[in-house]
């Protein structure tokens, strides 16, 4: 009995065994196979007299590299007796002369022994023998020689040099390998004397995970702890609650917004959605929060209106309490915007004439630049305004009269379901959409206005309360990045600017990176992408990678990451920590989730 027994465990360790181990494992002069794999283990040689942080980083982080570092302390007492030993050689290489090239090298040489020595000395420092060893991996040995040619390059670039372990690659593999242990061999070839700090510098765990013990859940990280966020906490690298949401088509960048959303609702956050595509409407039902059609019928926002704008300290001078403009002089500067999306080739003799025709309705009305606006009852509409330029046409029909045949669709033609009328929507809900989904068939100029339209109305709801801390998203925000009106996505910028000062946070959701690099838009544009502290890119397609590999200095893994991530996969940044991420959702949450579409 016994005997079957320990023969059913040893069958038992031989399956696990082939499990694990791989079919084929041969060593080649230069390389290794691993069944379908192919490695090759470099050691790091040369290094430069001085490190940054994080040296090792950047060369652990490429695609296919593993990173092995063996450190082991030194005897302090025999290593001084070295040092000198060698100083004493170089400064007779000194004494002795020869071509500029040897000495100085012999300077720089001692510079960095003597330095060493007072490390030790002085600061107490521990010197440790380091090795560091690459195992780069591929699938064919086409991808492998690239992929250490890379890696060579990027050790070069640090100051350092990469060397193959020509007819050492078992050795290697035992050395790059979780079993910590280092052959005579290669530690004989590839140690290094370092101080602790160096050493502690070189360790390429930048981030590890976040975690602010408070907020909402995002997902996981890629070692599987929860990434824990809270947005509201501000301080150090984070100063604002702001988001910046990227993804391409299909990868999961509405279904992460909508769990983000909903996770923020339940910490008691009021959040005003601006929706091009009707991705959040079953969600705003399900949840009992206020669904607007903002694309025409009942639902109207007069862009006449002028809305309240709220005070805003002046951090420049504190001494001034508060900055306060008039209302009316700040709606026309968003008025402006307006008529210039939506009547893009007025001339500026035109516009001048529009503005001053709208300075003559608003006065007719009895609105003032001193006018409070929670005060006035009744405002001007399109139609008012139609009416008096047609007065106006019938004195002077050059700029009036063209002016009139461009305003007779908002007043009383095609597009008057959208403008002609008093505001009738509100905000008087925790959670509120913004539909502007029927705008799709319209035309450009048409939905750009009424976006840009909608969503200065909904930063007057949050500037009206500076105390409540409100989610302002907007979805495909792509759509203000008109290089023929740049002013709109300059208000979009400033409203991430400001909206910190409110306690609220903006949420910058959007798929086509490059409309916000173009060069009209630029200025405006990358603002708007590097100024919110929290980022989340999702799968990307091929030119919105090239544009945020430049953009935010991503890595070579972080680069594949989101060349090849699979839906709900990505890299999240908050301040100056990156993590890759995983979302995910509770199941009880998917009912909130899945109905607008992923």
């Amino acid at each position: 009995m016994r005997k079957k027994k320990q023969k059913s465990v040893q069958v038992l360790q031989s399956g696990i065994v082939d499990q694990f181990a791989p079919v084929v494992l041969n060593f080649a002069q230069n390389h290794i196979t691993f069944g379908e794999q192919v490695g090759q283990v470099l050691v790091i040689l040369n290094y430069p007299p001085k490190v940054h942080a994080a040296w090792l980083s950047r060369m652990s982080n490429m695609p296919g590299v593993v990173c092995s570092v063996h450190i082991v302390p030194t005897d302090p007492a025999r290593l001084i007796e070295n040092i000198n030993r060698s100083i004493g050689e170089l400064t007779g290489i000194l004494e002795r002369g020869g071509n500029a090239l040897t000495v100085s090298r012999a300077e720089q040489s001692i510079k960095d022994a003597q330095d060493l020595l007072r490390k030790i000395d002085q600061e107490q420092q521990q010197v440790f023998n380091v090795v560091v060893c690459l195992l780069v991996l591929a699938n064919d040995m086409e991808v492998l020689e690239r992929r250490v040619r890379q890696v060579q390059a990027a050790l070069a670039a640090a100051g350092m040099r990469g060397r193959n372990l020509m007819f050492l690659q078992e050795q290697g593999l035992l050395a790059a390998g979780p079993w910590c242990h280092c052959p005579e061999e290669v530690s004989r070839m590839a140690k290094r004397n370092m101080p602790s700090e160096t050493v502690a510098a070189g360790f390429p765990f930048t981030a590890s995970g976040i975690n602010d013990g408070s907020g909402i859940i995002i997902g996981k990280d890629a070692e599987g702890g929860l990434v824990l966020i809270d947005i509201w906490k501000r301080g150090g690298d984070r100063t604002n609650s702001n988001w910046l949401i990227l993804a391409k088509p299909g990868a999961g960048k509405s279904f992460t917004v909508k769990m983000m959303i909903l996770r923020e609702l339940a910490q008691g956050r009021k959040v005003i959605v601006i929706d091009p595509d009707r991705e959040y409407k079953l969600m705003c039902h399900e949840l009992g929060g206020m669904w607007i059609n903002c694309g025409g019928g009942e639902a109207k926002i007069n862009p006449l209106q002028v809305r309240e704008t709220g005070n805003i300290k002046d951090e420049d001078n504190q001494e001034n309490d508060t900055v306060v403009q008039s209302a009316l002089a700040v709606h026309l500067q968003t008025v402006r915007t307006f008529f210039a999306l939506y009547m893009r080739d007025l001339t500026d003799l035109e516009k001048t004439a529009l503005e001053e025709t709208l300075v003559e309705v608003y006065r007719e009305f009895d609105i003032t630049w001193d006018t409070i606006p929670r005060e006035v009852k009744l405002w001007p509409t399109m139609a008012d305004l139609y009416a008096r330029v047609r007065e106006r046409a019938e004195k002077e029909p050059g700029v009036y009269g063209r002016l009139a045949v461009l305003l007779k669709r908002p007043a009383e033609g095609a597009d008057v379901g959208l403008w002609a009328g008093q505001t009738s929507v509100s905000a008087d809900s925790d959670f509120v959409v913004l539909d502007v989904y029927n705008l799709q068939q319209a035309n450009d100029e048409v939905r750009r206005a009424q976006y840009f339209n909608v969503l200065t109305w909904a930063w007057s709801k949050i500037a009206e309360d500076r105390t409540e801390q409100v989610i302002l998203a907007v979805d495909e925000a792509w759509l203000l990045a008109d290089p023929q009106t740049p002013q709109a996505l300059q208000f979009l910028r400033e409203t991430s600017k400001r909206i910190r000062k409110y306690e609220g946070a903006l949420w910058v959701i959007s798929q086509n990176v490059v409309d916000f690099l173009d060069p009209a838009v630029a200025r405006h544009g990358q603002a708007l992408l590097d100024n919110p502290c929290y980022k989340l890119l999702l799968a990307q397609g091929e030119k919105d990678l090239q544009a945020l590999a430049g953009l935010m200095n991503l890595s070579e893994a972080e680069i594949e990451l989101l060349a090849t991530a699979k839906r709900g996969e990505g890299l999240m940044v908050a301040g100056s920590q990156r993590i890759r991420v995983k979302i995910e959702a509770a199941p009880y949450e998917m009912q909130y989730l899945t109905g607008g579409g992923r």
